[in-house]
């Protein structure tokens, strides 16, 4: 049974009335940071990261690769820390940053630790989950992300586009993400 084929649990969200730029976060850094000033990109994936999970080193080596290839044609990364899950991203944000950039070279955006599922989620995975197929129906409930490194992929204008389960490598994405760049 992968990730995505589990129980989904469910949250009761109130609707973000906002785009995607419109939000605000800290990054890694703490710094405060409007989405807006990664305005003008042609596609973005947003991914909730995790520095101690067995999909780690294969989603943080193909997304840095990815990164790499992309990020001249207009591919930006967003990475959001997220310690919902068993624990697995326990180390304060200096750590965090520190590890995934000595260990794996990765120098795309990373922002302080949220939550994306309950009612603490941030309001960015609100609307990413909403905005997505973990949207049921017509109803302001949203399927819980399973775990981490649960990727979106949101085209140029800042809407999902696509969900993919933790179990999909970010190489499997390629197809969809060199369709959005030559818009």
């Amino acid at each position: 049974m992968g990730i995505c084929s589990s129980k989904k649990e469910i949250d009761k969200i109130e609707v973000p009335n906002k785009s995607f730029f419109d939000f605000e976060i800290n990054d890694i850094d703490g710094n405060l940071v409007q989405l807006s000033q990664f305005q003008g990109k042609k596609a973005y994936i947003c991914v909730n990261v995790a520095c101690s999970c067995r999909l780690t080193t294969q989603n943080y080596v193909e997304l840095v690769e990815m990164y790499k290839q992309y990020k001249d044609q207009g591919l930006e990364i967003l990475g959001f820390p997220c310690n919902q899950f068993k624990n697995q991203e326990s180390k304060p944000e200096p750590e965090i940053k520190n590890y995934v950039t000595q260990k794996y070279g990765a120098h795309f955006p990373l922002f302080q630790k949220i939550e994306v599922n309950g009612n603490r989620a941030h309001e960015i995975y609100q609307y990413l989950r909403f905005n997505s197929e973990l949207k049921i129906n017509n109803k302001n409930e949203v399927k819980y992300v399973p775990w981490n490194f649960s990727k979106f992929l949101l085209d140029g204008n800042g809407n999902v586009i696509n969900y993919y389960c933790p179990d999909v490598c970010p190489n499997e994405m390629i197809q969809d993400i060199e369709r959005l760049l030559k818009n």
